[in-house]
């Protein structure tokens, strides 16, 4: 988008995308995410400030599938999430290092007054994922010593081997040195 297209008073953009769009958003992203379950929505309002400034505010509504980092099962994450940005374009001179302040933080710049209204809420859907993603906060994971899913066989017993692993005798050892 153009910001030469933004009318003074401001302007609404309805976003829908499906799970293609996110999957080819993503790439090749080392992210463990299935895909969207349903059509992301997303209403921005984008408004133009002294005459360079672009204030991108929305609400996004999506529904993400992603896999366990503990037991590897896939769930689902709703995401209903507020968020505002503000886009300045870029000026070269400025590349200088120097501390960040408070404000930065939640400006991005755009290049030849063009930016992407799709980036910024593909941005936001990132955001809003956790970090260490758990179908639920009592995940017990899987076995280690057979892989069978925890959560699924509360009652598990699994028969150790009959030598311990390496690992376990460093463990052992290091607790017996205590």
């Amino acid at each position: 988008m153009n910001i030469r297209d933004i009318p003074k008073e401001g302007g609404r953009v309805n976003i829908r995308k499906d799970s293609e769009w996110f999957m080819n958003m993503l790439g090749d992203a080392d992210i463990d995410i299935e895909f969207l379950n349903e059509e992301m929505t997303a209403t921005i309002d984008i408004h133009l400030h002294h005459d360079k400034a672009v204030v991108i505010e929305g609400e996004l509504h999506a529904d993400v599938v992603l896999r366990c980092v503990k037991c590897l099962e896939s769930f689902r994450n709703l995401i209903n999430r507020h968020f505002s940005v503000t886009l300045e374009p870029y000026d070269a001179s400025l590349t200088t290092r120097h501390a960040v302040s408070m404000a930065e933080l939640d400006t991005e710049v755009y290049l030849n007054d063009e930016f992407d209204p799709d980036a910024v809420v593909f941005e936001q859907i990132m955001l809003s994922l956790p970090m260490y993603p758990l179908c639920r906060h009592d995940c017990r994971g899987l076995c280690p010593y057979c892989g069978i899913n925890l959560n699924e066989n509360a009652d598990h017993k699994c028969r150790q081997h009959e030598e311990d692993s390496a690992l376990s005798r460093q463990l052992r050892k290091i607790k017996n040195n205590l």
